[in-house]
């Protein structure tokens, strides 16, 4: 594995970890405020502290109004974090916490596809074995015995598809300009989350103010929107600018099984048997599928 290879491996496995607190907190706050509130804020913090880290690098914001790069980031924004927070905050408050982890795990069909057609990257039988894997020990540990759906699970199930239709925007533009990874993730929070904001607004969300007063739920809030968001889109992000967008949440398709893991520790929920099998199986399809090297397709 090459340099850039596991860079970008490490930079997505990171991600996992951080990305791992976000149906524990998601499905725990969310009975308690506007999910379109809670969305706006938590975005505007995370743009917020990602331009603080732009300004401290003394790096130029007029390139997040820039032509060449604003209708993409803004689309990035769009898909990425409003309409799959929408889809998201919405189907988790019809559905559990452990449908919500199981349904995401589409995301890696999703990426495979839009890698495969629209962005040329190869495909070899070797990933879909690895995604298989992971999607398989993924549902070992989370499965609750229910294969029912209802209109929760099947908003779930769409919310990846608008993450991946945004980091095909990203990908794109790591291709075609040279924008920085932390523009990208300042745009996503900050256009996203500017529309979520103004929604919440027009549904009442000014009532909610009150709940900013309230330290945990800032605490919360702040935490969120600093670490589960800004610091969980620059690391994915980079680690897409260097490996295939399919291999990339192959392996972030994990996360779900590290947040049983957090369960277990930080809630004291006992780990049965099924769910530490299934951890052993994601773990070894994650690094199989970390050997595996990022390539484009050739195309005649």
């Amino acid at each position: 594995m090459d340099k850039r290879e596991r860079e970008g491996v490490i930079l997505v496995i990171i991600c996992a970890l951080v990305h791992a607190a976000q149906p524990v907190l998601g499905k725990y706050i969310i009975s308690s405020v506007s999910p379109l509130f809670f969305a706006g804020i938590t975005n505007l913090i995370a743009a917020a502290s990602l331009i603080i880290i732009i300004i401290c690098k003394k790096e130029p914001l007029s390139l997040l109004v820039e032509k060449k790069y604003f209708f993409s980031i803004f689309m990035v924004g769009i898909l990425g974090t409003t309409l799959s927070n929408i889809l998201f905050f919405y189907g988790v408050r019809l559905t559990s916490g452990i449908n919500t982890a199981i349904l995401l795990q589409v995301e890696s069909i999703y990426a495979m596809m839009i890698g495969y057609f629209f962005l040329k990257e190869s495909v070899s039988s070797k990933q879909i074995l690895s995604t298989i894997l992971i999607i398989s020990g993924t549902v070992l540990v989370v499965y609750h015995g229910s294969s029912q759906l209802n209109l929760g699970d099947i908003l779930i199930m769409i919310t990846p598809f608008c993450y991946q239709a945004g980091h095909f925007f990203s990908k794109r533009l790591f291709h075609q300009t040279d924008i920085s990874p932390l523009f990208v993730a300042t745009g996503r929070t900050l256009y996203g989350g500017v529309i979520l904001f103004i929604l919440s607004m027009f549904m009442g969300g000014n009532n909610e103010f009150p709940l900013l007063a309230q330290k945990n739920f800032l605490l919360i809030a702040i935490f969120y929107g600093v670490v589960v968001y800004a610091l969980s889109y620059v690391t994915f992000l980079a680690s897409i600018q260097r490996i295939n967008l399919s291999k990339a949440t192959a392996i972030i398709s994990a996360y779900p099984a590290i947040s049983i893991i957090m369960a277990h520790f930080v809630l004291k929920e006992t780990i049965s048997f099924y769910q530490l099998s299934g951890f052993t199986i994601i773990l070894f399809g994650v690094f199989y599928l970390s050997k595996i090297k990022s390539e484009l397709r050739e195309v005649s």
